[in-house]
């Protein structure tokens, strides 16, 4: 009798929600994943006696960090800004002209060569071109960000839409809905996973695209702040320019993964 309520308590006790599991494993891989990065750069410089004005400590740079913190966040802000305008500019052009290829083959054929050729092109021989259009501020980068982000999502969004089985089409048609409906209710829904796989393969580039037209662009952004550091030999600096660029790339990323699983749901 003592032990059975005894056990009772403990059969009440309320355990961590799956949500909220997930989320501490999450917490803890970046975590082990931050800290394996720090040892392994930490015993680099440490082994072969790498000089500071090459690659600076951990330390320095979380010293660095902390003392222009009032410099590196409006700056990587105003990159993120960039990035994410940019991103969803391209979004939706990819979106409409995946769309129209997906309506009409004949503008696909037409058009395709012409946009393959254009993303080709090196990103550096056009941004200046960009610059004498746009100027030297914030549309330069966002212009950046289209160009480099537009076409894996478009590719995907393309693809995506092209999958869509028959049998739903011909039922959207036998009951009468027109293409914008047949769009929206069934080829966009059978997308959505081919989008996402787009959104987060121009993700990895678009930090760095941004990061790019800043620098030729001189726009205050981490990019800028950056390069600054580096024409003043100001190494720790640098690096922590660089490691909240990456930190933003990553969450970025991450964001666009975490999105797609809600959409699914």
């Amino acid at each position: 009798m003592a032990e059975t309520m005894s056990d009772a308590p403990r059969a009440t006790r309320p355990g961590l929600s799956p949500a909220m599991r997930h989320a501490l494993i999450g917490a803890a891989r970046i975590a082990l994943g931050v800290a394996t990065v720090v040892i392994v750069w930490q015993a680099i410089i440490t082994l072969y006696a790498v000089p500071a004005f090459i690659a600076p400590t951990p330390g320095a740079v979380v010293v660095a960090f902390v003392s222009h913190i009032w410099d590196i966040i409006p700056a990587i802000a105003w990159t993120l800004r960039s990035v994410l305008l940019g991103m969803g500019i391209a979004l939706v052009l990819a979106v409409i002209l995946a769309g129209i290829f997906t309506l009409s083959p004949l503008v696909s054929r037409a058009l395709l060569p012409l946009i393959i050729m254009l993303r080709t092109a090196p990103v550096l021989a056009i941004a200046p071109i960009l610059i004498l259009i746009f100027g030297r501020g914030l549309a330069t980068s966002i212009a950046v960000v289209v160009l480099v982000s537009f076409f894996p999502i478009m590719v995907n969004a393309a693809k995506g839409f092209g999958s869509t089985p028959p049998n739903a089409l011909e039922l959207m048609r036998v009951a009468g809905a027109t293409w914008m409906q047949t769009f929206l209710k069934v080829r966009l829904p059978y997308a959505l996973s081919y989008l996402f796989t787009g959104i987060r393969l121009a993700s990895a580039g678009a930090v760095l695209s941004a990061m790019l037209a800043e620098w030729l662009s001189g726009a205050p952004g981490i990019g800028t702040l950056i390069l600054q550091a580096s024409s003043f030999r100001d190494q720790p600096l640098m690096w922590a320019g660089v490691v909240t660029s990456v930190i933003s790339a990553v969450a970025f990323f991450a964001l666009t993964t975490w999105a797609e699983r809600r959409m699914a749901r």
